[in-house]
């Protein structure tokens, strides 16, 4: 497919207030798209959405949680109402929750696959008809995770809907594809945003400081340049690439490393236990 026009497109962003998908609407902004921005907290979408107005861009706010499917719908609707069109939707929003898996409750673990792959689910059912008959089709990037590609201990639920956010994209790749509809799956590791510190943690332990981690505004970019070059998949940055490698080259091998640390993280989570106070480390924001 020839390149596609990110000027004077219209981009519809969940998860829009922290993050990714702050810096991903920012983004699209300084390239002269149209940007339509979702998010649960009503007052940072409002100051996001000054900024992008301040600085001459066309921005639509509408506060939603992808949870909800009639908020999906209605975020779409009022994106099409305003704009007459939507070009490329980008599905950034997500929680996550790091505990094991008998000391996660099923609510928990119901709420990180409605955000994760539910909300993605929603927004591409309400926006695939609309591309589809829009004669230059349209661009569908949902963020994954490099979680979505080889599982992690502590992180069956995030995991889970990781996984299964990117073999739906695979599926509805190709049946789109003939509607001139591009489905493209960005499988990030470590970023900097706000899921680090606010997804629930069961677990006694942090992220150490000393991991590397992507800053969002590069990745932004990324999701940028997939909106005019689409790309069937995106492994970034060089840690989720390494990881990537390593679990194709030898799966079991990652398994044992993975399996044999647990003895090793519960030791410090025991001792970490008395001075950990437990988080509510949260979300791109659905």
């Amino acid at each position: 497919m020839a390149p596609r026009m990110v000027r004077a497109s219209t981009v519809v962003i969940t998860g829009a207030t922290s993050g990714i998908g702050r810096e991903t609407a920012k983004e699209f902004a300084r390239a002269r798209a149209r940007v339509v921005l979702a998010g649960r907290r009503e007052e940072r979408l409002r100051e996001l959405a000054a900024e992008i107005e301040a600085k001459g861009g066309e921005v639509l706010a509408v506060r939603t949680d992808v949870s909800d499917r009639s908020q999906v719908e209605r975020l779409i609707e009022h994106a099409v109402t305003r704009f007459g069109r939507i070009d490329t939707l980008v599905n950034n929003a997500g929680v996550g929750i790091a505990a094991r898996f008998e000391e996660q409750s099923l609510e928990d673990f119901r709420r990180v696959m409605e955000t994760n792959f539910w909300g993605a689910v929603f927004a591409c059912k309400a926006a695939v008809p609309r591309m589809r008959a829009q004669s230059a089709g349209g661009v569908i990037i949902n963020v994954s995770s490099i979680l979505g590609k080889r599982g992690m201990p502590y992180e069956t639920a995030y995991c889970a809907s990781k996984f299964a956010l990117a073999g739906f994209s695979e599926a509805l790749r190709t049946e789109v594809m003939a509607d001139r509809i591009d489905v493209s799956t960005i499988f990030p590791g470590a970023v900097e945003t706000e899921i680090w510190e606010s997804a629930t943690n069961k677990t006694g332990l942090e992220m150490p400081d000393f991991l590397p981690k992507l800053p969002a505004r590069e990745l932004a970019r990324i999701i940028v340049q997939d909106a005019a070059f689409p790309q069937p998949e995106i492994v970034m940055a060089l840690d989720a690439q390494v990881l990537h490698f390593f679990n194709k080259l030898a799966p079991g091998m990652m398994d044992l490393i993975l399996g044999q640390s647990l003895p090793f993280l519960e030791g410090l989570r025991g001792a970490a236990s008395r001075g950990a106070k437990k988080s509510t480390r949260g979300e791109h924001d659905p």
